[in-house]
């Protein structure tokens, strides 16, 4: 999921308290003063909030403890046991809608990608603080799940109906407010295809930290949208003004702009890391010879039409090959063979979408870090 509001107080917001710190005095300057240096709670927040191990970016599905987890508040302690979700607002049928219930509807099995909307925030300067992504906040699980359509179709939507919003058992503080996680998604996106609420990851009962026992999955939207634990669904006939939603995940740009939302995911392309690695660094080596590079492409504004490699630094291009992805949800493969020979190189990879997206070589500079879809650079050694 993405960037917490924290960031936002780098824009002139409301101070609020860290952890380990006296609630009483100013809190730390926003941005820090060195693109290098974080912080003792952004450290804390990135051994909470785990990355996925990009090794496995050769792979359809990523398996269960490798996916990337970010957790807003605490894991809310769950049982299936008695558990429900009311869908009520501007609706002609109120539902309660129990997991029994829910498994009984037509199912689907169906790999998504989730990313992070904070993914690349470590790579901008100045930069928010939150956690501290470089480009590991991704991840594909095979969900199983009913598709959300038919359910809404069934509580009958009132006319003035305009939004519908998603609320999480978890909640906390932030931007000195206490809430339940909430995000909101316009009728027409609610009702797309792909839009479920999920049981199972990957053939099992979701992972405590990724929602069990259900969550809501939004393929093309940025992984806030997807919320976990969910409690509650509301239909409303206005603009929800939540706090993760008004002040939260928008590409803002000075302290007097209230930005705009960030919402479906940008253009992308990943690379496993080729060869092995430096133990601190993750500097790469490899030996001369032919190296098959491989990794991943997605886009929330449609499927990815070509993915092209650069071994000089992001100078020239050639095109990878691309494979059929596993879903229409889910990231598409590529492949490219690259003649290596020995010396130090900088390799990267860029996507296009068919809507003409391209990813572009540096990351558009937002307060909150959003949708840092830069181009990625590999640091590679040929023996």
């Amino acid at each position: 999921m993405g960037a917490a509001g924290t960031g936002l107080a780098a824009a002139g917001g409301a101070a609020t308290a860290w952890a380990g710190h006296d609630p009483t005095l100013p809190t730390p300057d926003r941005p820090p003063p060195s693109s290098t240096l974080f912080s003792y709670e952004e450290t804390r927040l990135a051994f909470r909030n785990h990355g996925m191990h990009l090794e496995f970016l050769d792979r359809d599905i990523t398996p269960i403890a490798s996916h990337f987890q970010l957790i807003h508040f605490d894991v809310p302690s769950l049982d299936e046991r008695g558990y429900s979700v009311s869908l009520t607002g501007r609706v002609r049928n109120p539902l309660t809608l129990t997991l029994d219930n829910l498994k009984r509807r037509p199912r689907v099995k169906q790999p998504s990608i989730m990313e992070c909307a904070g993914n690349g925030r470590s790579f901008t300067h100045p930069r928010s603080i939150y956690v501290p992504w470089f480009q590991e906040a991704i991840g594909v699980f095979e969900y199983t799940g009913t598709p959300l359509k038919p359910i809404l179709e069934e509580a009958g939507l009132l006319d003035d109906a305009t939004e519908i919003v998603f609320t999480g058992h978890d909640d906390g503080i932030d931007l000195g407010v206490h809430h339940h996680f909430e995000r909101a998604l316009p009728i027409d996106e609610a009702m797309l295809d792909g839009v479920i609420l999920a049981w199972e990851a990957n053939g099992q009962p979701l992972p405590p930290a990724h929602g069990f026992p259900l969550r809501l999955v939004v393929p093309t939207w940025y992984g806030m949208a997807s919320v976990k634990w969910l409690k509650a669904i509301t239909v409303i006939d206005h603009p929800f003004q939540g706090v993760q939603q008004k002040l939260v995940y928008r590409m803002t740009f000075s302290a007097a702009d209230a930005g705009r939302p960030i919402q479906k995911k940008s253009v992308r392309a990943a690379m496993k890391p080729p060869g092995y690695p430096d133990l601190i660094s993750r500097y790469r080596f490899v030996d001369a010879g032919a190296v098959e590079l491989r990794g991943m492409a997605w886009s929330g504004y449609g499927p990815i039409r070509k993915v092209e490699v650069s071994t000089d630094d992001r100078r020239t291009w050639r095109r990878a090959v691309l494979e059929e992805p596993v879903s229409p949800h889910a990231w598409t493969p590529w492949r490219f063979t690259w003649q290596a020979t020995p010396g130090a190189y900088i390799l990267s990879c860029r996507a296009t979408d068919e809507t003409g997206n391209v990813q572009p070589l540096r990351p558009i500079w937002n307060i909150q870090g959003m949708a840092q879809n830069g181009v990625e650079r590999w640091g590679v050694r040929v023996i």
